[in-house]
């Protein structure tokens, strides 16, 4: 099995508009789904990230968050173990999140 990263993504033009504590009440339960690849055996840890945040290079901070000039946000990941590639990808398009179009996932291995 290798291990895989499971990047949320997600609009962050529509999340704005809402506030962070209600960003999840109209998207789908991810409990049953997460559940569920805990028990195949499949998800290590995982979990949402804030739209805030910073963007920081070697000596300055370019972008204080929410980043105003990106359309696309990462809203959280799960790092899964799969049998290659395309198995992750597989998993990755049972996310309750995918299926109802509010989200995509980023699939990377991780080396």
């Amino acid at each position: 099995m290798e291990k895989f990263i499971l990047i949320v993504r997600a609009d962050l033009e529509k999340l704005r508009k809402i506030r962070e504590e209600e960003r999840y009440t109209d998207w789908p339960d991810m409990l049953d789904w997460v559940k569920s690849l805990i028990a195949s055996g499949n998800r290590l840890e995982g979990g949402p990230l804030s739209i805030s945040g910073r963007w920081v290079s070697n000596n300055e901070i370019l972008s204080d968050g929410p980043f105003i000039e990106s359309k696309e946000g990462v809203l959280g990941y799960d790092i899964i173990l799969a049998e290659n590639l395309e198995h992750a990808v597989a998993i990755a398009q049972t996310c309750p999140m995918v299926i109802q179009g509010v989200a995509i996932r980023d699939v990377r291995p991780l080396l």
